[in-house]
């Protein structure tokens, strides 16, 4: 007879633990351990039998691992946390006593000071991890550079987090990696690709923001400072690849002019992996039944990230004073184009309005008084359509003054039979041929078919090949026939189609149905919004 086996000693009561008993264990407070896990990267977990993790109890608790707990018990911050405790206190004792000179004194030499570094190296063993954990951390520091300062943010951590993002941008800007742009209504989302990692993020648009009272400050800020500290850490790295001073001189806005780059080997060959990486993303994806990218897909895609790159190179723009100038300058720059603006939205800029370099105005008014000669007038929205379709497109479309194009997500990707917007007759035309291609090449195909029919007939009944002819008119009673064929065809393939679908379970039956009905609501409400764009065409024309 085996030992008898204890209970709470193997399986789920052994590997969770409780948070109750975690802060037991570690003995420190609740809002300490919560920071902790913040800052090292430990969340809740759910097991699969509760009752069992709580060895028997019903009652609601929230789970951790045991091992995740063991290694906080080691983790340096964990002193500094007690060493803080402490030092509050002693900080109390002596503010109610109110001597201020020695409080001051303990505050400046006593006060415990700790660091993030050996977090981000723990969390990220290497800078491609950190660059695929980048998008919620470049989002918080945009969303935390806008905020007003009051008691629960502070001056220095706006400041820090505008720091940051300016030397992000500037690094986006120089190495040309911005891919998508889109305007939301929640901000405006970018996507750059570097090092071969697709990064996302959202930037509130400059409105003055209200800070809700309903969201606890105290879980955002923990966030908040490990991702000053690791985008301090990816800034420096991205700089350091390419060359540059870092920290930048960000005095004369966000140029990089003063520290010109020069193309080494090893530049050469980044580009030359990045241009191979590129060939993976979803947008560039096209692989065929095998599941490989040819060599021709990978070029393609390497031309249009080069196209992209030199957009708007030939292009001087002006930024009129009611466009979002930092916004309309990071995307300019980043596809190669020189900018200027209005002296009311800040900074020195490069060029006067009145400059015979400009050939693009952007302005975002009803009507253009001043109009210069051989320039083109533009909507904001003109940059971001053309870098989502990486080529320049009309500009008329986007006068001021006219109703704008439809603004479509480059996130989304339509899947067929979906309805998508098009801007061009001239599309329409495109897709009108390919669909007529398309039939007479079925119809061809079915030519094909019966002509090879009627040599088999032949062959069986003994007509040699040599005078077979097969560009003989066929009568009606063959065309009949072979139309009575076809729908014959048709039948059978109707009835298969029953009885397979006699032949499902009922639970696939009626999910099959639901799928039936869902995709023909879907055609139904393309097809009506198609007849809608044609209507109003023809009420235009």
């Amino acid at each position: 007879m085996g030992r008898i086996q204890k209970k709470g000693v193997k399986g789920a009561a052994a590997n969770f633990i409780t948070r109750q008993q975690a802060l037991k264990k570690l003995q420190i407070s609740l809002a300490d351990f919560r920071r902790l896990c913040i800052l090292k990267g430990i969340y809740p977990r759910e097991p699969r039998s509760k009752k069992k993790a709580n060895k028997g109890s019903t009652a609601p608790a929230t789970f951790y691992y045991v091992k995740d707990i063991q290694y906080l018990l080691h983790e340096p911050l964990l002193m500094k946390f007690r060493e803080y405790k402490a030092f509050a206190r002693k900080l109390n004792k002596v503010l109610h006593k109110g001597d201020k000179s020695t409080a001051r004194s303990l505050n400046e030499h006593n006060r415990p000071v700790y660091t993030l570094d050996h977090l981000v190296k723990e969390r990220y063993p290497t800078f491609v991890d950190a660059l695929r954990d980048l998008d919620d951390a470049i989002s918080m520091l945009y969303l935390f550079a806008n905020m007003p300062v009051d008691s629960r943010i502070k001056a220095k951590t706006v400041k820090q987090c505008q720091t940051l993002i300016a030397e992000f941008q500037n690094y986006v800007m120089h190495a040309q990696c911005l891919r998508k742009v889109f305007f939301s209504i929640k901000g405006i989302y970018y996507q750059a690709e570097i090092k071969g990692q697709t990064i996302t993020w959202i930037v509130p648009y400059q409105f003055t923001q209200e800070v809700p009272t309903d969201v606890d400050f105290r879980v955002m800020a923990t966030f908040l400072e490990f991702y000053i500290t690791l985008m301090g850490f990816v800034n420096y790295r991205l700089y350091n690849d390419l060359n540059l001073t870092y920290p930048p001189d960000l005095a004369s806005g966000l140029a990089l002019d003063k520290n010109p780059h020069t193309k080494t080997a090893e530049d050469e060959d980044d580009a030359a992996a990045e241009a191979a990486a590129a060939a993976d993303l979803n947008e560039f994806k096209d692989e065929d039944a095998s599941g490989d990218v040819s060599v021709r897909e990978i070029q393609e895609a390497t031309l249009q990230v080069k196209n992209l790159k030199e957009l708007f190179k030939s292009h001087t723009f002006f930024l009129s004073r009611e466009t979002p100038r930092y916004a309309m300058e990071f995307m300019i720059r980043s596809c190669g184009g020189a900018v200027s603006w209005d002296k009311s939205l800040g900074g020195t800029p490069p060029m006067e309005e009145t400059d015979e370099r400009v050939t693009i105005q952007v302005s975002d008014r009803p009507k253009v008084n001043r109009r210069v000669m051989n320039r083109t007038y533009v909507q904001p929205q003109w940059i971001a359509d053309c870098i989502n379709a990486r080529k320049l497109l009309k500009s008329a479309l986007y006068a001021p003054g006219e109703l704008l194009p439809p603004h479509l997500s480059p996130f989304v990707i339509a899947k067929p039979g979906e309805y998508v917007p098009t801007v061009d007759d001239d599309e329409d035309e495109e897709l009108a041929q390919a669909a007529a291609q398309a039939a007479a090449e079925t119809a061809a195909a079915a030519d094909e078919d019966d002509t090879y029919e009627d040599e088999l007939k032949a062959e069986a009944a003994g007509v040699p090949f040599s005078e077979y002819d097969g560009t003989a008119p066929a009568d009606d009673t063959k065309r009949v026939t072979r139309s009575k064929k076809r729908a014959q065809d048709n039948d059978e393939h109707k009835e298969a189609e029953e009885m397979a679908t006699v032949m499902m379970s009922n639970k696939k039956r009626k999910l099959y149905t639901i799928m039936k009905e869902s995709n023909q609501r879907k055609a139904d409400e393309a097809k009506k919004l198609q007849d809608k764009k044609k209507a109003l065409k023809a009420k235009k024309k």
